[in-house]
């Protein structure tokens, strides 16, 4: 009987063992994949910074002639040319973005994309004060340094550095347009509301 149940706690001991074994193994293999898709990750975001960095330096300078010009037209058609590219070579950083499991780090890029997709008028306030092409630049410049500095902080595993000026003045430019577009929706809803309240009393 002694030699049974210690067959079986020997059996158990055994399988037990064994699946902590795979487990390790599982774990391992896990982390393993996630390192994977971090390294690709960070390879793609090294490439796509490269490009923009590029990219900027060509941002078109904003409209200085009559609308009904052809001059206009052909600057219109520029400006409408960068943006492509520009959305071409931030959508797959945006998908090299979300694999990150960095969470502060992700949101200081998801942000960074998000200031350079609203170049056009969402940062209108950051080029003030400066020339045209030149300040666009500037402002972009800024920004992808910043996103390139916080990658290398996190590699290094420091913390996230502190805004550049140009990024600063990129993310109060954008918040003051979002702010602006929500006190136009809401006085636009009021004034509807308004304009119903008014058809029922004349209805009454």
């Amino acid at each position: 009987m002694s030699g049974l149940v210690g067959a079986l706690v020997g059996a158990g001991a055994g399988y037990f063992g064994t699946r902590q074994a795979q487990s390790r193994a599982l774990a391992a293999e896990r982390q393993a994949r996630l390192d994977a898709k971090q390294d690709v990750a960070m390879a793609t975001l090294s490439d796509t910074f490269g490009k923009l960095q590029r990219h900027v330096r060509e941002v078109p300078g904003p409209h200085e002639l009559a609308p009904d010009t052809e001059e206009f037209a052909e600057s219109d058609a520029a400006e409408r040319t960068w943006d492509q590219k520009l959305e071409d070579l931030t959508a797959p950083a945006r998908i090299a973005v979300g694999v990150l499991r960095d969470e502060a780090l992700r949101a200081r890029l998801h942000q960074s994309l998000d200031l350079l997709d609203a170049w056009q008028s969402g940062l209108e306030y950051a080029y003030r004060g400066r020339a045209s092409a030149r300040s666009r630049a500037w402002v972009l410049r800024g920004i992808l340094s910043h996103a390139v500095e916080c990658v290398g902080a996190w590699q290094r595993e420091e913390p996230l550095p502190e805004p550049n000026e140009a990024y600063g003045h990129a993310v109060e430019s954008l918040e003051l347009k979002r702010e602006q577009a929500e006190s136009v929706a809401e006085a636009e809803a009021e004034y509807v509301r308004e304009r119903r309240a008014r058809g029922r009393g004349g209805q009454a």
